[in-house]
């Protein structure tokens, strides 16, 4: 029932059946991953690729650096390789004068927003981790472009608790799989409960974002079982009309009855005719 898929670049994901329930990375495996790519890539590179350089000139020359490093962090985010021309589009349309909004919901460490500010755009971040927003107020502290809202995405404001995600006896601190959603006892994660967050009605925030800037490229929603909601409300509001890509990874596995809970999304995204919304993002 079990099993394992290996990729080349080191991610590793476990499966019970179809149903992806875990996933981590090899370290050893991603830097071999790393060094082959910048070999192959750039020729005139040695066999260690430098990566902290790479991401160094990224985020601090807004939209600079070489190609290598654009798809550098491309992988490193685990973008499907279908999706890259999207963003190799959207730099080039930075460079031809265009002024692009990207919107990261679920930040986490920053592997999206890098993309985001790589294709020379404004990106507004969302993380209700406190330890995670620590980091990435110091990480981009020197750029103008990254905006940071210590909130979780939600379809009303209110406070919650935020959930940290447990494997056995160890609380994830940082972990990618914290959510204000409380998991099914069917799940295969667990939780220990957390602390108090800021939610935002994420609906309202996307309306004053299109009056401030008349159009959103792109947005990112990665919100741990939160993003059915969100969704839904979105959806209702016809707020998809006014957005470029809007891409989602799901989580129905951490609820009840899986099942009906993406088949009413993707029932929904189907009936209203909706070609802008992606839910294979990862």
């Amino acid at each position: 029932m079990f099993r394992k898929v290996k990729h080349s670049n080191g991610k590793r994901e476990i499966y019970f059946g179809k149903k992806k329930i875990f996933q981590y990375v090899n370290q050893v495996k991603f830097v071999e991953f790393i060094e082959n790519m910048s070999n192959n890539l750039v020729h005139s590179l040695s066999s260690v690729l430098d990566t902290t350089k790479i991401i160094y000139d990224i985020r601090n020359w807004g939209g600079g650096g070489s190609f290598y490093a654009f798809e550098f962090l491309l992988n490193r985010a685990y973008v499907a390789h279908k999706y890259h021309k999207i963003f190799y589009d959207f730099y080039l349309r930075n460079q031809k004068g265009e002024k692009l909004v990207f919107v990261d919901g679920g930040c986490h460490n920053g592997v999206f927003s890098d993309i985001a500010l790589a294709c020379g755009g404004i990106c507004y971040a969302f993380e209700p981790n406190i330890y995670l927003c620590a980091f990435l107020r110091n990480l981009y502290k020197d750029n103008p472009h990254f905006i940071l809202h210590q909130q979780a995405i939600s379809n009303k404001n209110d406070k919650t608790i935020f959930y940290n995600e447990t494997y056995g006896e160890n609380e994830q601190i940082v972990g990618a799989g914290s959510s204000i959603v409380k998991f099914s006892e069917k799940s295969p994660y667990t939780q220990n409960q957390g602390y108090e967050v800021q939610m935002i009605d994420f609906c309202d925030f996307v309306k004053g974002l299109l009056q401030k800037h008349g159009k959103i490229n792109f947005i990112k929603l990665d919100i741990e079982g939160a993003e059915f909601d969100v969704l839904d409300a979105f959806i209702e509001q016809n707020l998809h009309e006014n957005i470029e890509y809007v891409m989602v990874e799901t989580h129905e596995r951490i609820f009840d009855n899986p099942q009906k809970k993406i088949n009413a999304l993707k029932t929904k995204i189907a009936q209203k005719n909706i070609t802008n919304i992606y839910l294979d993002w990862i």
